[in-house]
């Protein structure tokens, strides 16, 4: 390890082992700067299976290097859950069709093209939301595994709990942290916004004592961008008639609020990543362990946000008590310009996302 990871340093600067053990080498830069070409050498070293983990101390560079590997799971895990999870939305899909047709008294005889709706508005927001961060994550030099797709059929209204990627490698500095955070949320929710402005136009606005269904519960909360089109007259409003969402439009509904509670600024979620890269490791531990109590305050006064408190709280056990390193190169920053940026794209979609009780 010490001969392979020097062979790499000593190209850019002067190192002296400071400490060494099995799996982490520590070294303090003697001359030159491994921080100005810090970009060859993250990509050089994590190439190797090593993480590299640049900080200054009493104003000197200090390079910390752990041993992780580039072990990734088997491709056939990924098809193979990926499949189950499009298995799995296709029957809640048509499950979730049934029941509105039957609650509308109709013939079902357009349900096929139904479940398609709500299929491809569950998984295209889904899958765009995990490439993004994908993409970005490969683009910045981190050996990135494709995606893992959750299936849960018949206990989730959406037929799955979503996707995750996990990787063993830190982002190589302050901005690819941004860029990581943003990116999935900002495809996502786009994605979600566009299928929920297609399928409202189709969820038919009804009379109470026309419907053929008895167990028709109100819903307590929306999206504030559907709140928007709602109160807008988007879909045209009739007294005493209710808007009857159909299957699609509230699978679409329910991933804007599932990115919202993503976007909260706890821990390891993407929110937590954003607010990391604008501010400092202590500072994000604060508002990890903030967040979640007003929230659970919150849900006592309004109790629409139950679901949410109880999701940030789960959210700050999971990972939130453990502090956010963020990044390789702890010395490097954001430019204003991108600093203010990634703070207004940010905001935005906590804005068209954030639940707004009915």
């Amino acid at each position: 390890m010490k001969e392979e990871v020097e062979s790499i340093l000593t190209r850019y600067a002067s190192v002296e082992l400071t400490y060494e053990a099995p799996s982490f080498l520590e070294y303090i830069v003697t001359s030159g700067s491994v921080e100005r070409h810090f970009n060859d050498v993250f990509r050089e070293l994590v190439r190797l299976g090593y993480q590299p983990l640049l900080v200054v101390q009493s104003g000197h560079e200090v390079l910390r290097i752990f041993r992780v590997g580039v072990g990734e799971v088997r491709r056939a895990v990924y098809y193979g859950l990926a499949l189950a999870t499009t298995a799995a939305v296709i029957a809640t899909g048509y499950f979730n069709t049934l029941s509105f047709y039957e609650c509308l008294g109709v013939n079902s005889g357009g349900i096929l093209l139904s479940v398609l709706a709500f299929t491809l508005s569950i998984l295209i927001p889904l899958a765009l939301h995990e490439m993004g961060h994908f993409v970005t994550s490969r683009a910045t030099g981190v050996p990135t595994p494709l995606p893992i797709f959750i299936p849960a059929p018949i206990i989730s209204p959406l037929g799955t709990f979503g996707a995750v990627i996990t990787t063993r490698f830190l982002p190589q500095d302050r901005k690819s942290l941004a860029l990581l955070g943003i990116s999935g949320p900002l495809v996502g929710v786009t994605m979600s916004l566009l299928a929920l402005v297609i399928t409202l136009r189709i969820s038919p606005v009804v009379k109470l004592e026309e419907l053929a269904c008895a167990d028709v519960s109100p819903i307590g909360f929306v999206p504030l961008s559907m709140y928007v089109m709602l109160v807008s007259g988007f879909i045209p409003q009739v007294e005493g008639a209710v808007i009857l969402l159909h299957p699609a439009a509230l699978a679409s509904m329910l991933l804007l609020l599932i990115h919202f509670a993503n976007l909260l600024p706890i821990g390891q979620l993407d929110g937590g990543h954003v607010v990391r890269s604008l501010t400092n490791m202590e500072l994000h531990r604060i508002i990890s362990m903030v967040i979640p109590a007003f929230l659970v305050v919150l849900s006592l006064f309004i109790p629409a946000y139950r679901w949410l408190s109880f999701f940030s709280v789960l959210a700050i056990f999971i990972s939130g008590f453990r502090p956010h390193v963020g990044y390789s190169n702890q010395a490097s920053k954001l430019s204003t310009k991108d600093g203010v940026l990634l703070l207004i794209v940010y905001l935005l979609l906590l804005l068209v996302t954030i639940p707004v009780p009915l």
